[in-house]
């Protein structure tokens, strides 16, 4: 609705859901709020002198400003709160109102700023919810009950439900739940995003992992206000940092590059209960920017143990990822969740819903990345099974994971080495000629002993093996995952010349080639290139932010 002003005007008899609505409109589209009965309360206090009065008070008290007045208290009320201020904010809600003229009162000083929705339910609903909102706890269910149909019986209460006559909504509470009612008041006034509104950015991997996604994550991230976080540990992700690196394995890479980003760690993520809490503390997160959904899923030592025992079937990291996917599955059968987040009371500060968050990031505009684990061919669907993971890791997996429609999505970032590497041992083919690193110090001029102590996994500190570039698998993952941009990494395994370009003429001509052929592959641009590992290790040719 951008700037446009609205005066919510709220009625509908005791217990419809008036108070919920307005609490649901305040926290979540900041609307300002007019409570009718507290300008009644504090009016019928000075009639007492201080004395408080009760709800019966209240009721007799109101009828007999309406008489006085014409209701016109209402809007006095309204304006003795808001009208120093009343340009500086566009949502208003009055909750509520008991009679026709104090709608007209407020129509007729602010027009086609107001509207009126009516809120209604079956008289044995109502009761019902009286009786359970013990607004006397004091009382016996009886008693309540006796109290309920005093109020009912007041003259002005009984002709409320007459107002729908003139509400631009009525909505009857009876057929929605509380959360259904917001939905279509927030619908009603075009509160809710676009959903087509294009503002998540995925940063995925097109080989078999380890493609340098962290440190273009960390390049990226401080343009983002959101930073989404997908997968498991066996993943760890290096961000280059001094005097020490920084390891994300399951916070995103950019959480240090970007500190007021918001952090959100989808409902598909599998974490490892031990390791997250050492992240938070490490990284010194606060409660309020760090939301974990609370369906994510917590390894348990049984996962691990099994994992550990049959890790080197698959070149498996043996961090029990896959173990518990597979208990989640079956859990279920069994009504079973207390391997869920929510569960585990050493993250209480952080439990969430982040598919709620979401909706107000995509409300408010706010840019997100999504930063995906692992590389495109290890997915367990498209990947070289059985040598793949325990999850689909493509940018369709992350996004589902994340609870992400793909409508939201706007650019899609592949990161792809210019030599793939998998976990030495049983970790499976690459699908491309496998060399070794004495090859790559031989073509490229650097050290072999700083390829070998760099070529270690950062989860399992295992060797690496390498393989020359494959086309054909690039080709697969590029139809995969329909990047829009490529993120070429370890150009410096071209040449260590590159090492020190600074600009995308300063590469060596075999490499500039070698990028022009990966373009012509991709159809799409190479804008982010790595160049070694270090501060100044990106060279950014994106035409956007």
């Amino acid at each position: 609705m951008g700037d446009k002003k609205v005066i919510l005007v709220l009625s509908g008899e005791i217990c419809t859901g008036k108070s919920t609505l307005t609490e649901k409109l305040k926290d979540r589209f900041g609307f300002r709020h007019c409570k009718t009965k507290e300008g009644l309360y504090d009016f019928a206090q000075r009639e007492l002198k201080g004395k408080p009065p009760d709800r019966t008070f209240l009721q007799q008290f109101g009828e007999r400003l309406d008489k006085e007045d014409g209701g016109k208290w209402v809007l006095e009320y309204f304006q003795h709160l808001f009208s120093s201020n009343f340009t500086e904010h566009a949502l208003y809600v009055v909750d509520s109102v008991r009679i026709l003229e104090q709608i007209q009162h407020i129509r007729s000083a602010y027009s086609y700023f107001v509207y009126h929705i009516h809120l209604e339910a079956s008289s044995e609903t109502l009761k019902r919810r009286f009786l359970q909102r013990h607004e006397d706890g004091g009382l016996e269910e009886s008693e309540q009950y006796e109290k309920y149909k005093k109020y009912k019986a007041d003259q002005t209460e009984t002709q409320v439900n007459k107002l729908s006559t003139e509400a631009d909504l009525i909505i009857d509470t009876d057929k929605c739940n509380e959360e259904d009612v917001f939905i279509r008041v927030a619908s009603f006034f075009k509160l809710l995003p676009s959903t087509e509104n294009s503002l998540v950015d995925v940063l995925i991997g097109g080989q078999f992992g380890s493609e340098g996604k962290g440190q273009i994550a960390a390049h990226i991230s401080p343009e983002y206000e959101c930073l989404v976080r997908v997968g498991g540990p066996n993943a760890g992700h290096t961000v280059y940092n001094e005097p020490n690196n920084h390891v994300f394995h399951l916070l995103p890479s950019g959480t240090f590059r970007a500190p007021n980003a918001k952090i959100l760690i989808g409902a598909g993520a599998v974490l490892n209960l031990e390791r997250i809490l050492a992240e938070i503390q490490a990284f010194e997160i606060e409660k309020g920017r760090l939301i974990i959904d609370e369906n994510v899923n917590i390894i348990t030592s049984e996962d691990i143990a099994m994992e550990q025992k049959i890790k080197e079937n698959i070149g498996s990291t043996g961090q029990g990822v896959g173990a518990a996917t597979a208990s989640n599955i079956l859990s279920r059968l069994f009504a079973n969740e207390n391997h869920k987040a929510k569960k585990f009371q050493e993250l209480k500060h952080f439990i969430g819903d982040t598919g709620a968050e979401l909706e107000k990031l995509y409300a408010q505009n706010k840019k997100i990345l999504l930063e995906g684990t692992q590389g495109s061919a290890l997915s367990l669907h498209h990947g070289t099974y059985p040598h793949v993971t325990s999850r689909d890791t493509s940018v369709s997996g992350c996004l589902s994971e994340a609870g992400i429609s793909p409508r939201r999505v706007r650019k899609v970032i592949m990161v792809t080495r210019t030599y793939p590497i998998r976990v030495g041992g049983t970790s499976g083919p690459f699908g491309s000629n496998e060399i070794d690193f004495a090859t790559i110090a031989q073509r490229s001029g650097k050290k072999l002993e700083d390829l070998v102590k760099k070529e270690i996994t950062t989860t399992t500190k295992r060797p690496r093996r390498i393989a020359e570039f494959s086309w054909d698998l690039f080709r697969k993952a590029c139809e995969l995952n329909s990047p829009t941009d490529i993120a070429l990494t370890f150009t410096d395994y071209i040449s260590d010349s590159n090492e020190l370009a600074r600009r995308y003429e300063n590469l060596t001509e075999d490499t500039r080639k070698f990028i022009e052929e990966i373009e012509r592959c991709s159809g799409v641009k190479v804008s982010l290139i790595g160049t070694k590992f270090n501060f100044r290790s990106v060279i950014d040719r994106r035409n956007w932010s």
